[in-house]
């Protein structure tokens, strides 16, 4: 696409803004393809216009990546998430393909022209060239979790370009995208020196943290350089030493209450122009509006909540009482889960077999629970894939204690910092005792393991992590497991808590699905570009 089409665009929008001011300069058909450079509205609407295509909710009928791992279940064993557990996808049918080049391409065309031809005042083209970086960084970033080393095009092509670009390294696109994290970093804005929603110096400095991460875990760095260890500890203690972000005292809120402390960098909604189905699709039968519930959690996701006391249900230390199951948990735990008994939208709901809602009815949970997280038990006006504004919190500042958490550990050990960070978290959590340096560092390893998996569930984190640990292919993560749920009976003035599988087929994993597979459309337009192996 040219760059004409995109001020084409934008003029339109300018003029459905009733921007009068810009127009009156030049009707939309005497508006010449530098007048865009000239005019900070107009530059800003470009620069939006990249932001509007980044993606944030999972609003698939149904979802995706929390249903393929070992976090949720859709309300139903058919669809684009079971195709995938059992296998059955390839390059002309990943569900969930990212060739985003057509972004790319607006970045490269926004960088260029902020660069080269810009006249708006200094301190706003550097910030806006800031964005534009971090935005084309976290693109390439998606992207190469998926596939590997992917073509790095940093300039508009033309028709009389090469366009038969080849992959890029592995390597080279990590550096690329830590390079242009710390390029954006040295020009954008701190937090709160700039409209909410956009890039800061915080949120490029938090995915150079979260790129380094991948690239130094299993299945980049195979011969475990602790080198790469290193670089990311820090980068995750340089967003730590900000002292810009912290974590929000309300655990049950962190997806509600928008641009809170945690946040650092989000993708915004705002109702009517634009929305999506978040509550919708957590809702039972008796609450439902034109859809079932599409994530509903795991035995397994339950399971690795630890009790208040810190220790895991299958400690003896834990007092966790299987005929009591739901009782004394961590507060994560009650903020993301729906179980039998357990107050949701102002009613109990229950979950048991006899329940109207219970597990296995139509349009009701598929293991027993239902999703709590991030739904606004308010809201009244959800429909299908609508109805809802929470903004999608990408990158928040648990995540970065993690980072440094899991980093640090691999780096040097599980030192007291290690343990700083953990607690922390924890402490948000409501865990009473402290973690103590008489631990392993194979021990930490999986505890800060388990404390991603119930921090950061239902945020489409899971899943990558199966991957970069280089575990999804073992057979008791993603290949040859069949997941489960509760099936519940009422007994007398009691309950019967029976575990059941809930998933119709063993679920596949090989070696070769660590990287997807270049899109079959790309490949046939492209002879330069090679597919990853065995697809």
């Amino acid at each position: 696409m040219k760059s004409n089409i995109y001020i084409a665009s934008i003029l339109l929008l300018l003029f459905a803004s009733s921007c009068t001011r810009v127009l009156e300069k030049n009707s939309l058909n005497q508006v010449d393809s530098d007048a865009i450079w000239k005019d900070e509205n107009l530059t800003r609407l470009f620069l939006n216009n990249i932001y509007a295509n980044r993606p944030g909710f999972d609003n698939g009928n149904p979802p995706i990546q929390d249903n393929i791992c070992d976090e949720t279940r859709i309300g139903a064993s058919t669809g684009n998430p079971f195709n995938i557990l059992a296998g059955a996808w390839t390059s002309s049918s990943n569900y969930f393909d990212y060739w985003a080049y057509a972004d790319v391409r607006k970045a490269n065309e926004f960088i260029q022209g902020i660069t080269t031809k810009s006249t708006i005042k200094e301190s706003l083209k550097k910030q806006y060239l800031g964005e534009a970086k971090f935005l084309r960084a976290i693109t390439y970033f998606d992207m190469v979790k998926r596939y590997g080393g992917v073509p790095i095009i940093t300039e508009p092509q033309d028709i009389n370009d090469d366009l038969l670009v080849k992959r890029n390294t592995i390597d080279e696109c990590y550096q690329f995208i830590v390079k242009e994290c710390d390029e954006a970093a040295a020009i954008l804005p701190d937090k709160g020196q700039t409209q909410t929603g956009r890039a800061t110096r915080g949120a490029a400095l938090a995915l150079k943290s979260r790129a380094l991460l991948f690239y130094a875990s299993q299945l980049y760095n195979t011969t475990n350089d602790k080198t790469r260890w290193e670089n990311a500890a820090q980068a995750a203690k340089a967003v730590m030493d900000l002292k810009q972000y912290s974590l929000y005292g309300d655990v049950r809120r962190i997806m509600l209450d928008k641009s809170n402390s945690e946040v650092i960098f989000e993708v915004q909604y705002s109702k009517p122009d634009k929305e999506h189905g978040w509550d919708a699709q957590a809702k039972p039968l008796s609450l439902a509006n034109g859809i079932g519930p599409k994530r509903c959690p795991l035995q397994e996701l339950v399971d690795a909540f630890p009790m208040a006391n810190g220790y895991g249900i299958s400690q003896a230390q834990s007092g966790y009482d299987p005929n009591n199951p739901y009782v004394g948990r961590d507060k994560r735990f009650y903020a993301a889960i729906v179980y039998n008994g357990s107050d949701y939208c102002g009613r109990t709901q229950y979950t048991h077999v006899d329940d109207p809602d219970g597990i296995g009815k139509s349009f009701c949970t598929t293991t027993g629970y239902y999703q709590r997280k991030g739904v606004d038990e308010t809201n009244k006006g959800y429909s299908s894939g609508k109805g809802s504004d929470q903004n999608w919190i990408e990158i928040r500042y648990a995540e970065i204690l993690l980072n440094y958490a899991e980093a640090r550990n691999e780096a040097t050990g599980p030192d007291g910092t290690v343990l700083d960070a953990l607690n922390t978290l924890r402490t948000r959590a409501g865990i009473t005792n402290q973690l103590t340096t008489d631990i392993t560092q194979d021990s930490m390893r999986n505890l800060i393991r388990n404390e991603r998996y119930v921090e950061l569930c239902i945020e489409m984190k899971r899943y990558w992590d199966l991957r970069r640990w280089k575990i999804a292919d073992n057979a008791n993560v993603l290949n040859g497991r069949r997941y489960t749920g509760m099936k519940i009976t009422k007994v007398g003035n009691g309950w019967k808590y029976e575990r059941v599988v809930v998933d119709p087929k063993p679920s596949v994993f090989l070696p070769y699905m660590y990287y997807m597979p270049i899109p079959f459309s790309e490949m046939i337009k492209n002879s330069n570009l090679k597919q990853n192996d065995n697809w």
